[in-house]
């Protein structure tokens, strides 16, 4: 299944439009995640990153890239995905190549971001 349609399935009504879940869930979601190898690693501070960006009330964040972010975030959020995070070695590998894609994807509206509002966040919380 393509990127894209993997981000379709979690761009739900409900899922763009209630960010106090999102909240929830995600922190719930971090909590479980072994920070145990490098991609993991970086899984997190990639997920944190779209976190902050779509929640920031000050930044006004393209239609197309806010949905795609908060697919993304909710994606990695449910462990039973494509490869259900509880596998060994290689559960998180389909979020993190997620996440990548999203990022690539909007790379210009993460530079505005940082341009826009002048943060520097080491860990995008």
């Amino acid at each position: 299944m393509s990127f894209e349609k993997k981000l379709q399935k979690y761009k739900t009504y409900e899922n763009l439009n209630d960010l106090d879940r999102l909240r929830e869930e995600f922190r719930k979601k971090l909590d479980k995640v072994p920070p145990t190898m490098e991609y993991l690693r970086n899984l997190i501070l990639d997920a944190k990153l779209l976190f902050r960006i779509v929640t920031d009330k000050d930044f006004e964040l393209k239609r197309e890239a806010r949905e795609d972010f908060i697919g993304a975030l909710w994606y990695f959020i449910d462990s039973k995905d494509s490869i259900p995070d509880w596998l060994p070695m290689i559960g998180y590998w389909d979020d993190y190549r997620l996440i990548k894609y999203v990022k690539e994807k909007h790379k210009e509206e993460i530079e505005r971001y940082f341009e826009e509002t002048k943060f520097f966040i080491a860990n995008y919380f």
